[in-house]
C-alpha cells in the first residue's frame, strides 16, 4: 500500500510541473507577443498624427478606443477614426436638432441651427460613405474623409454669423473637423504607400483651416 501510494505520487509530480510551467510561462507568452504588437500601433498613431493639424487631439482620439493597441496598418486605424466621425457628428447633429426643436431657442437663432442641422448631415453622410468605400475605393473615401469636415467648418460660420455660443457645438465642431483630418491623412498614407497610388492635385488641397477648440 505504502508502495503503491509512493508510486502514485510520483506519477503525479511530471503532470505538476507541467501545470506549473504552464503558469509561469503563459503571462511570458502573452507578455512577449503582444507588446510588439502594441509598440507597432503606438509606431503607427505617431506616425500619423505627425502629420495632422491637431498632433494632441489626434493622439487623444486614437487612444481613446481600445482597438487601436491591436492596429496592425494605418487601414485599421482609418475603421478607427472614421467610425469616431459618425459617432461624434451623429451626437452633435442630434443635438442642434434637439436645440433647434425646443421652445425656448431664440427664433432669429433657429435659420442658423437649421443650417448647422444641413451641414451635419451632409457630415454623417460623408463619414459613413467613406467607410464603405475603405476596402473598395480608397480614393473615393479619401475624398468623402475630407469632405466630411467640411459640414463642422460650415456650421462654425452659421454659428458666428448668428452669434450663437454654444460649447457643446463648438466641440463637436472641433472633434468633427480634427477626425476628418486624421481620416484624410490616414487614407492619403493607404493610397500613396499601401495601393502605390498618387493622390490627384484637387484632393490634395485639403482645406488649410483650423477649428478652434473652446472648453
Amino acid at each position: 500500500m505504502q508502495l503503491m501510494t509512493m508510486t502514485m505520487a510520483t506519477a503525479r509530480r511530471p503532470v505538476i510541473s507541467v501545470f506549473l510551467f504552464f503558469l509561469v510561462t503563459t503571462p511570458l507568452f502573452f507578455l512577449v507577443y503582444f507588446l510588439p504588437s502594441a509598440h507597432a500601433a503606438s509606431n503607427l498613431v505617431e506616425g500619423i498624427c505627425q502629420q495632422c493639424q491637431n498632433y494632441s487631439f489626434c493622439i487623444q482620439a486614437l487612444q481613446s478606443d481600445t482597438r487601436t493597441s491591436a492596429a496592425e496598418n494605418n487601414m485599421d486605424l482609418a475603421v478607427i477614426a472614421l467610425e469616431l466621425g459618425i459617432t461624434n457628428s451623429t451626437h452633435t447633429f442630434n443635438y442642434i436638432d434637439q436645440m433647434y426643436r425646443s421652445p425656448t431657442t431664440d427664433p432669429q437663432q433657429q435659420s442658423a441651427l437649421k443650417d448647422c442641422l444641413w451641414a451635419y448631415d451632409g457630415a454623417v453622410s460623408s463619414f459613413k460613405s467613406a467607410l464603405s468605400e475603405l476596402n473598395v475605393d480608397p480614393m473615393t473615401a479619401n475624398f468623402d474623409a475630407m469632405v466630411a469636415g467640411d459640414g463642422a467648418v460650415y456650421c462654425s460660420d452659421f454659428m458666428a454669423s448668428a452669434g450663437i455660443t454654444d460649447s457643446s457645438i463648438s466641440d463637436g465642431n472641433f472633434f468633427t473637423f480634427s477626425l476628418s483630418d486624421i481620416a484624410y491623412e490616414l487614407l492619403v498614407d493607404i493610397i500613396t504607400q499601401e495601393y502605390g497610388k498618387n493622390i490627384p492635385e484637387a484632393t490634395e488641397s485639403r482645406t488649410d483651416g483650423e477649428l478652434v477648440h473652446v472648453s
